[in-house]
């Protein structure tokens, strides 16, 4: 049986995750090369899921490499929603908008707020007469 520690399955992600068609197969004069399995790393393997042989030739269909990148960013802590960047204070909106109102605020400060003028008039009077 193979060893299954921690480290050898991170290797095996980090195999996956990394791999790239151009370890496996290059195009020269016009011709598609696919590398012999006798020249690829150990590694280079782990990212190989089947080889097979049909009518077009040969097909290699190699692990999700977005799904080994996935766990591996999970067991980084790259997607932890406590991220620090997430906690700085220029990234945090709601922290901004509950400071932002933590004072009274009037709404003649804000023109958005501020009702709109009857028909057929152009200013909006408030209670004191004053145009507001």
């Amino acid at each position: 049986m193979t060893d299954l520690s921690s480290s050898a399955i991170l290797e095996e992600l980090r195999a996956i995750a990394l791999a790239r068609a151009t370890d496996f197969m290059a195009v020269r004069d016009g011709q598609l090369e696919i590398r012999s399995t006798s020249e690829l790393t150990p590694q280079q393997s782990a990212a190989i899921a089947s080889i097979e042989r049909s009518t077009a030739g040969l097909k290699l269909k190699f692990y999700d490499k977005l799904k080994a990148l996935e766990l591996l960013g999970k067991y980084m802590g790259l997607f932890d929603s406590r991220a620090a960047w997430q906690d700085s204070p220029e990234n945090n909106l709601l922290q901004a908008i509950v400071e932002s109102t933590a004072g009274e605020v009037s709404v003649h400060d804000i023109p958005e707020l501020q009702q709109a003028a009857a028909a057929g008039h152009d200013l909006v009077e408030s209670a004191g007469n004053e145009a507001i």
